[in-house]
């Protein structure tokens, strides 16, 4: 299997997006790409196989791809690397080994199943304390936890109702890069490929079944606050958004390796998701990949099938990279994301939503204020909250003055802090070769000896992020 790139041959800059591609192929363990200029008989064969709707019109000016799974990356002369980004998936991914992925289930799944048999059906079969138990530790030493026939089926009916009704209302989902986008940017963002979900939150939590699942993910939580293994790491997590519906349409829809809470700082700590996927099968793809941590981790470590009345649990934060697989039938998850006060107290807009009640709910019927108390650092910050409205919208002035007392920073501030030599070094050669700057030479003279290996003048990766950010260069006419 390989990925079909079709360009302009007589464009400066999609020969520039194709050195660069070329560059790193020649870098990577396997063929992964098959190159075809336009005009060419054989970009004109792969045109044909696109679908009617994802085959443009004509590609002057452009870089298209077609990947192995059917999904078309449009307009990759304008940003190559989430064309590298399928090549180094393809070179570097590996499948657990069998050894792998025993280990895993005797600690993950196992465990849950034999307290879901003992139950013989009982409601809430994981809310047993051996359950618990075993849930707390799966997530310290695998950070995931699987719950199968979490609900009644009751329930999950209603849940997959409220899902078909809402459906007409539900608009693209978005990835992070997306808060930072406006206007043609911002549509460009909501209709990559990257992600393929149509999305809807159910703020007020009326819809129907919202409300028992909710009451039951909450109660879980409480539970594992309860347990020895996750209790400190859980000591904050009294606050909750409420339930987003999302459906994969069955044309090879994804969502493409991401980290819930990547910087650590929008406040999210764990991540539930709800599957009710009847009559599901491996031919229908969408199974959720978890990776081992680290968004460079290429080792897979356990993929889970969407079923019906399945949860999944995982932890928001780097521990847990994972995607959504290619889906070949609908597919429908509820998410909902636990938070924490503490970390929420310190940027500026999950500080905000903690005094929004519409949009985050405090678990359990918890009292509101308490728990604002609770996750405050010192004295002069419980004063500070003390202080504020629990419904308010903050004026500048008043942003100014939490931004001093809570000491916020800003997520280019972390992301400072986080990146290596390597990143940066990475970051200026492509935005090099991007100008023209022939690929070999933009890497030699960006990227530190001690960084190359003996074979390539580059890292084994140097996709970074789904968010590259890319520079802004002049268009050239082709």
């Amino acid at each position: 299997m390989v990925i079909h790139v079709l360009y302009d041959a007589c464009c400066p800059t999609c020969l520039r997006a194709i050195q660069l591609v070329t560059f790193r192929e020649d870098t990577l363990k396997a063929a992964t790409t098959e190159l075809h200029p336009w005009p060419s008989a054989g970009a004109e064969e792969v045109l044909r196989g696109m679908a009617f709707g994802e085959r443009p019109a004509s590609l002057r000016g452009r870089v298209w791809a077609k990947l192995s799974s059917g999904l078309v990356l449009p307009n990759c002369q304008e940003d190559p690397m989430r064309l590298i980004y399928e090549m180094e998936y393809m070179a570097f991914v590996r499948l657990p080994t069998p050894q792998i992925r025993a280990h895993v289930d005797e600690i993950v799944v196992l465990p849950l199943e034999r307290a879901r048999q003992d139950a013989k059906g009982r409601a809430r079969w994981w809310s047993s304390p051996s359950a618990l138990r075993s849930a707390a530790r799966a997530l310290a030493s695998q950070h995931f936890a699987v719950f199968d026939d979490f609900l009644p089926e009751a329930t999950c009916e209603a849940l997959a109702a409220s899902a078909r009704s809402a459906r007409p209302e539900m608009q693209r989902g978005a990835t992070g890069a997306a808060s930072k986008a406006t206007g043609t940017d911002l549509a460009k963002v909501l209709n990559e490929p990257s992600r393929g979900d149509v999305v809807k939150f159910c703020d007020d939590g009326k819809m129907s079944g919202c409300p028992e699942l909710l009451d039951a993910l909450d109660a879980l939580v409480e539970g594992l606050q309860g347990c020895e293994e996750t209790r400190q790491r859980l000591r904050c997590v009294d606050w909750a958004n409420g339930a987003m519906f999302a459906i994969y349409p069955g044309n090879a829809s994804r969502y493409i390796k991401h980290v819930d809470n990547t910087l650590g700082t929008d406040g999210r700590c764990l991540t539930a998701v709800l599957y009710l996927n009847r009559d599901w099968t491996k031919q229908h793809g969408g199974s959720l990949r978890l990776f081992e941590p680290g968004m460079q981790n290429c080792q897979v470590k356990r993929d889970v099938e969407p079923i019906w009345n399945r949860l999944v649990v995982f932890w928001s934060t780097q521990e847990v990279p994972h995607e959504v697989m290619a889906c070949y039938k609908d597919r429908l998850a509820i998410s909902v994301w636990f938070l924490c006060g503490a970390q929420s107290l310190r940027s500026r807009e999950p500080f905000t939503r903690l005094f929004r009640p519409e949009k985050l709910r405090c678990i359990a019927g918890r009292d509101r204020r308490q728990r604002l108390l609770h996750a405050a650092a010192n004295q002069n910050e419980r004063e500070a909250l003390a202080q504020l409205p629990l419904d308010c919208t903050f004026t500048q002035q008043q942003l100014s003055e939490q931004a001093r007392i809570f000491h916020w920073r800003t997520e280019e501030d972390v992301q400072k802090d986080q990146d290596t030599e390597q990143d940066l070094a990475i970051r200026t050669a492509v935005a090099k070769a991007l100008q023209g700057v022939p690929a070999a030479e933009a890497f030699q003279a960006a990227v530190p000896d001690k960084m190359q290996s003996a074979k390539c003048s580059l890292p084994l990766r140097f996709e970074l992020v789904e968010d590259f950010p890319l520079p802004r260069r002049p268009q050239d006419d082709p």
